[in-house]
């Protein structure tokens, strides 16, 4: 574990290694995505006040999000004539570390606090555009389009996740949040 901790560290400076080296006992990146989802569940105070089940959802929308990066970001590295030499799982949970101290931005008034998050989200995907194209060798712009192309596929994940946890009585939705979506919902349909 230590090992994971220290590329994570590396990673911040924006040291990479060849994706040889990220390849770690599964649960050494299954612990740490794990407890990355339990971190940015301290964040969720307005999903309710079932402490578990913000836990649970937040550990689950975690998981799903990265399993599904790793996979399009995979593919869509060799569509750009990469040859995969190891999984990008590892790479990819240990250039989220960043996220560990993310949740310490609710201590700041919440101006500071919004720039501070904008900043470490920024932050957060240059680094993990810098560790992918070091590793495989692709242009910045060429990674980074592909995490771009993510976004919608992570809002709709993200959506998806908060319904089902809804409805399964893990999160309580704010009313702004279902006005919003039943919004969205009556736009979309005609008449």
């Amino acid at each position: 574990m230590r090992v994971l901790i220290d590329d994570a560290l590396d990673l911040l400076r924006l040291r990479v290694k060849p994706l040889a080296a990220y390849q770690y006992p599964w649960w050494q990146p299954a612990l740490l995505l794990t407890l990355l989802g339990l971190v940015a569940s301290a964040d969720t105070a307005e999903l309710g006040d079932n402490l578990l089940g913000r836990m649970l959802f937040m550990v689950a929308f975690t998981w799903l999000e990265t399993a599904l990066f790793v996979r399009f970001i995979g593919f869509w590295m060799r569509a750009g004539k990469w040859q995969a030499s190891g999984s990008l799982f590892g790479l990819v949970v240990a250039a989220s570390a960043l996220q560990f101290i993310a949740p310490l931005t609710s201590w700041l008034p919440d101006d500071a606090a919004l720039v501070a998050d904008s900043a470490l989200s920024v932050l957060g995907v240059l680094i993990l555009v810098h560790a992918l194209a070091a590793v495989s060798g692709l242009t910045r712009l060429r990674v980074a389009c592909g995490v771009v192309l993510f976004a919608p596929i992570a809002m709709l994940l993200l959506a998806g996740t908060l319904s089902f946890a809804n409805m399964a009585g893990w999160v309580t939705l704010p009313d702004e949040m279902v006005k919003a979506m039943q919004g969205a919902a009556e736009v979309k349909e005609p008449g």
